[in-house]
């Protein structure tokens, strides 16, 4: 039986905390593999992705390329993952099973939520297209601004209406 050195740390050495930068690599750390969520609804997402956190009945369920094959249930939570590009993304999951297989990571989700900043980037890209084709994208909404532009357009009508008479 072995004994702890007397000036031995209280905690266990982490060999890859961020304050050791010359710890080996973690193993299938980088590397992309495929992640695809879905619903009875339709697919969420499908891409290569470098990590994924799985909110899971016993817990957290961490996933890197080469993880060891797992088919467990999926708790209500976060479903975080990295793309291949680098960007951290989540989904609300609320329920479902997760398989973790050679060629990558399958969730079915019970119910899941789109992704907040996919859905923001997709919206702004629609509001950017929106306002080349519109070119009062920009002005405010509500009853008081459609009031005014009523009446500008009015004043505009009978403006042309009385200059028309006036030339008759």
């Amino acid at each position: 039986m072995s004994e702890i050195a007397p000036d031995a740390p209280d905690t266990l050495d982490t060999p890859n905390a961020p304050d050791t930068p010359d710890a080996p690599p973690v193993p299938g750390a980088g590397q992309s593999f495929r992640l695809e969520v879905a619903t009875l609804n339709g697919e969420l997402f499908s891409g290569p992705v470098t990590y994924v956190r799985v909110p899971g009945e016993g817990g957290w369920l961490g996933v890197l390329h080469g993880h060891a094959p797992v088919l467990t249930q999926v708790a209500p939570g976060a479903l975080l993952f990295h793309t291949a590009q680098g960007q951290a993304r989540t989904l609300d999951v609320l329920g479902g099973i997760v398989e973790v297989a050679p060629w990558g990571v399958t969730v079915l989700a019970d119910l899941a939520g789109r992704d907040v900043q996919a859905e923001q980037a997709r919206m702004a890209q629609a509001r950017a297209q929106a306002a080349a084709h519109v070119p009062y994208a920009e002005r405010p909404i509500g009853p008081a601004a459609v009031r005014a532009e009523l009446d500008a357009e009015l004043a505009r009508f009978f403006a042309s209406a009385l200059r028309r008479r006036g030339r008759a």
